[in-house]
């Protein structure tokens, strides 16, 4: 019996529950409580409700100011707000627009005990030192403030599609489902469908143009009822995995979920990020882990700028919503699949459903075929898809066929010469390099029908009875079974070599960051030579600019890195934000993301010990979703190294 066994039957929290517990207790320390008020339409009464307990609270003696408050207009909802202290709002000029923002540094200064900031979605205005106002609330709660605020289900990032399929409507602006399961309390705003459109005509959600056209549009009763829906299960979804978390650290009985792990391949394409969050929605459904596993071949290699977007927006919306992502080379896709699958216990893999001609010779098919024992999900996109013709058909010719087809014209045209010089043993040998050399050059499949073509080339040319395909000598057709083995065998060998060494070259820097780190901080007792084994690490992630920055009496200075870091004022400034918040910012972030550096906090135990400054020279090119996650395992060992040593 393992561990895990004889500790739920002993009726005592599993390990890892109880580790869970703590790291979610060590994350809350010293933060403000979130408290999200949820509707599924405007109208419900989101704001009116958080208006209401902010004056409850007060009246019991808590300091409760409005950071921000979006009234739209309703006479009940501006005199409950004028009932509150506020916080002016700064004004942002742009493009001839008066935009209202939360002022974050006059909250701060004032340090309430409860602020309301209200439309959790929106986007913040360009120049702002976040692009979205979740992280604005962030960066408050870090700060020990509570926050409430307000959202709609249509600005949840998994619950996107799903509205969009529903009212034909998508809205830009959405929140990562992680910053909801870490609120501290959802309160749903709930009211009937019928009432809320009594609402809107009586003009109390929109003015009176705008509220027949809504009527007509968002505001219908099937799209009301439907949202609603939506926003109920949502709901039970995060109460659900409340309970379990609770449930698991108190050893309370199941029945428990089996250890579900979904993996989701995902190619460039413009419904990948679509796709990634109908693969959150599925393994929250089976309490999974989720892997979303991105494989490169060599028809892939020179990705155009689209599609390089399409793809790093898909793996960065993955590791917005807690997947893990893995992105490789292999020549054959399917077989790379199974191959990470059965390595890493998957039990269940989704694809994009197969369209076009190729149904199939798709990688989707043959992936099936070969999943024994493994669940398979097709994902079907919401919208209309328009796919190239070019990927519909299936490729029988390529340009490695063509060229495996001049090779063997080639040698057979000096084997006709030399027909009458040499014995047919050898002129079997000649005919052996165009399969050799497609094996190694090229993919399986070109290699074999090489082999067979050039065999039977070499039959109708070269073997008694000529300009026949008979075989009158049987050590020819063991000769010809051998060609096809050998180009079977070789070319498996070469497509495996191929792939894999440039492979092993792209992460010799993500090996050195992690793994190599590990082992050089162990040696280390001081201080200045944790820094000196960091600064070595980052030079060897990337090209361009690196230096490690401590905090000093007058701000954080480097204290060891390039000389020529362009540590401007404005690059301090945002280095200092990355380290009195302990969250990564600068380029390549959606916090401060105008500046030239991308700025890595090194935090443990809720103490942060300096920054990672990267200044790379290619940032588009380097700081990919899963490069950040290096670049912070980074900075997480450099942060427990200082530790032992402090």
């Amino acid at each position: 019996m393992n561990t895990a066994e004889r500790t739920a039957e002993e009726g005592r929290p599993l390990p890892e529950d109880l580790l869970a517990v703590a790291e979610q207790a060590e994350q809350r320390v010293g933060k403000g409580q979130l408290t999200i008020y949820l509707g599924y339409a405007a109208g419900v009464g989101k704001t009116y409700t958080m208006l209401e307990d902010a004056l409850s609270h007060r009246s019991d003696g808590l300091d409760t100011v409005i950071g921000y408050v979006e009234t739209h207009g309703r006479a009940e909802t501006d005199a409950l707000a004028a009932r509150l202290e506020a916080i002016p709002p700064i004004h942002v000029d742009y493009q001839g627009l008066a935009l209202r923002e939360p002022d974050i540094d006059a909250i701060l200064r004032r340090r309430p005990q409860i602020v309301l900031i209200d439309e959790l979605a929106h986007t913040d205005a360009p120049g702002s030192r976040h692009a979205k106002r979740y992280q604005d609330i962030e960066e408050i709660l870090h700060a020990g403030i509570s926050v409430y605020t307000t959202v709609n289900i249509q600005h949840i990032e998994s619950q996107n599609d799903i509205v969009a399929q529903i009212t034909g409507i998508r809205v830009a602006e959405t929140v990562p489902d992680t910053f909801f399961y870490d609120a501290d309390e959802i309160c749903l705003i709930d009211i009937p469908p019928e009432e809320l459109q009594l609402r809107l005509r009586a003009g109390k959600v929109y003015v009176r143009d705008m509220a027949e056209q809504a009527a007509q549009r968002f505001f219908s009763v099937e799209n009301l009822l439907a949202l609603r829906q939506i926003a109920l299960r949502f709901m039970a979804q995060v109460t659900d995995r409340q309970m379990l978390t609770r449930m698991r650290a108190r050893a309370i009985p199941g029945p428990w979920p089996a250890g579900e792990r979904l993996l989701v391949g995902i190619r460039p394409g413009p419904t990948a990020d679509q796709m990634v969050r109908a693969a959150y929605r599925l393994a929250d459904r089976f309490h999974a882990d989720w892997i979303v596993i991105s494989i490169g071949t060599e028809t892939e290699q020179n990705l155009t700028d689209q599609e390089r977007r399409w793809l790093n927006d898909a793996m960065e919306t993955a590791r917005s919503l807690g997947g893990r992502i893995v992105r490789y080379r292999g020549g054959d896709v399917p077989g790379e699949l199974i191959r990470y699958a059965r390595q890493h216990n998957v039990t269940m893999i989704m694809l994009g459903k197969p369209r076009g001609l190729d149904i199939f010779y798709s990688p989707v098919y043959r992936t099936m075929v070969r999943s024994k024992g493994i669940d398979i999900f097709l994902y079907e996109p919401k919208a209309a898809v328009s796919i190239p013709i070019h990927r519909q058909l299936p490729q029988f010719v390529s340009l490695n066929l063509i060229i495996s087809a001049i090779l063997i014209a080639l040698v057979t045209i000096v084997n006709y010469f030399l027909r009458n010089v040499i014995s047919s043993s050898n002129l079997l040998i000649i005919q052996l390099v165009p399969v050799v050399a497609a094996a190694l050059l090229f993919r399986r499949r070109t290699a074999i029908i090489t082999a067979i073509a050039s065999i039977l080339i070499f039959d109708f040319a070269f073997v008694v009875p000529y300009y026949t395909l008979t075989i009158d000598d049987w050590d020819y057709f063991i000769s010809f079974v051998g060609y096809v083995v050998i180009a079977f065998i070789i070319s498996g060998l070469a497509t495996r070599l191929r792939y894999l060494l440039p492979q092993i070259r792209r992460s010799e820097a993500k090996v050195e960051a992690v793994a190599v780190l590990s082992r050089d901080l162990v040696n280390v007792a001081h201080r200045r030579e944790i820094f000196d084994t960091l600064y070595r690490h980052m030079k060897q992630f990337g090209e361009g600019a690196f230096a490690v920055l401590t905090p000093g009496a007058g701000g954080l200075f480097v204290n060891v890195g390039d000389p020529d870091y362009p540590l401007t004022q404005k690059e301090r400034t945002i280095a200092q934000w990355a380290f009195e918040n302990g969250r990564t910012a600068g380029r390549g972030t959606e916090t401060l993301p105008m500046g030239i550096g991308h700025y890595v906090p090194m935090k443990a135990f809720a103490v942060t010990f300096g920054v990672l400054a990267f200044a790379f020279r290619d940032p588009e090119e380097v700081l990919t979703p899963e490069n950040k996650d290096v670049l912070q395992t980074m900075a997480y060992l450099g942060a427990l190294a200082l530790e032992e040593v402090d």
